[in-house]
């Protein structure tokens, strides 16, 4: 039988590992070396590593690499719901092929299923240890309030660096405007706080229990937190972005997620009534304040911005500061915003299947 996680038998577990210490098996890509050097190419890794390297295990399998890749992709593929209205069967495809087609070759995005699960299968070809696993996402209003929580829509990843190390990170490349922008060690300890697109933005892990759950000892879950700093820090408030625990899902979880999310209405949900679409790009040096004229280029640790599209409104979000930069009445002039703002091309026949849809625009 082929086990995807072994258990190690040490007794005394170092945080940042998952449950008893566990250690994540290699696994194979179902992408091809070729498709994959593509990939680094396409998302713009710095140094070039052909089919034949990727092939033969060269790519070092390093946490500062995970970092870069992962920084890269939220850069290169738009976090978007745009086939789910404007296709003819209103659906988000999530196949292998279907992710490969649009993201890199098209240039397109996807939502958490796509970017996440495109991303996972890239990582694994390049040698690391890696598994997926689901989130309920917080839709609470406020950062005081008790969280509620969707079903498990959300996909993440779970990564061990390294050859041998049980040293585990959560990765998430599809979360938006609220997720991660690197890794985070899988760990509560109270220095675990990583920056988000800019020091404005911050994230930790922490556990605790559903609201609901009847258990006597119940505090399994993890939960991603978010602390954005507007005008005054002593104001600012940790907010739970979503909730998770260590298991194992698979392609078909996922599928049904997301026919679940594409097919069925649902209360509070993001995607049923809008057409969304998030970019993050680099800021460049006037506006991170550099007063030498320099910018920070390395990619590890050179600050973001975002564009983000919901609904009618395209905001440009930078640090704590975030502005309307477009409006839009008509399906004519959406169309125009995603392509000009997004890089992403519709057809006359596209905007046709969002008609009469709750996410349309008049005109």
């Amino acid at each position: 039988m082929n086990f995807s996680v072994m258990s190690l038998t040490a007794h005394n577990v170092p945080p940042g590992t998952l449950q008893g210490g566990t250690l994540i098996k290699a696994s194979s890509s179902v992408y091809t070396p070729g498709q994959i050097s593509t990939w680094l190419s396409t998302i713009g890794f710095p140094h070039s590593f052909t089919e034949d390297d990727i092939l033969h295990g060269r790519f070092p399998t390093t946490l500062e690499n995970l970092h870069i890749v992962t920084r890269l992709h939220i850069i290169a593929f738009p976090f978007e719901n745009i086939m789910m209205h404007y296709s003819a069967d209103h659906y988000m495809d999530i196949s292998t092929e279907g992710l490969y087609k649009r993201m890199v070759i098209g240039r397109g995005g996807s939502y958490c299923f796509g970017l996440n699960g495109l991303f996972s299968q890239m990582i694994l070809g390049l040698g690391y240890r890696a598994y997926t696993g689901a989130a309920r996402i917080n839709i609470a209003e406020k950062a005081s309030d008790t969280p509620v929580y969707t079903a498990f829509s959300h996909m993440i990843i779970f990564v061990q660096p390294g050859a041998d190390s049980n040293e585990t990170y959560l990765v998430d490349v599809g979360c938006g405007g609220s997720g991660l922008t690197r890794p985070i060690l899988l760990s509560d300890a109270e220095d675990n706080v990583v920056i988000g697109t800019t020091p404005t933005e911050m994230h930790r892990l922490r556990r605790g229990a559903h609201p609901a759950s009847r258990l006597a000892s119940s505090e399994r879950l993890w939960h991603l937190d978010i602390l954005q700093i507007k005008d005054d820090v002593r104001q600012a408030k940790w907010r739970v972005v979503y909730a998770f625990s260590e298991e194992e899902y698979f392609p078909t979880d996922y599928e049904s997620a997301n026919f679940a999310v594409c097919r069925r209405p649902q209360p509070g949900g993001l995607f049923w009534k809008n057409i969304v679409c998030s970019k993050h790009f680099w800021l460049d040096s006037h506006e991170v304040g550099a007063s030498d004229g320099g910018v920070d280029k390395s990619i590890m640790t050179r600050y973001m911005g975002r564009l983000g599209m919901e609904g009618r409104t395209v905001r440009r979000h930078v640090g704590s500061q975030s502005e309307v930069i477009r409006t839009m009445a008509t399906e004519t002039e959406r169309t125009a915003a995603l392509r000009e703002l997004f890089g992403i091309d519709l057809s006359p026949e596209d905007l046709e299947h969002v008609r009469g849809r709750d996410a349309a625009l008049s005109g």
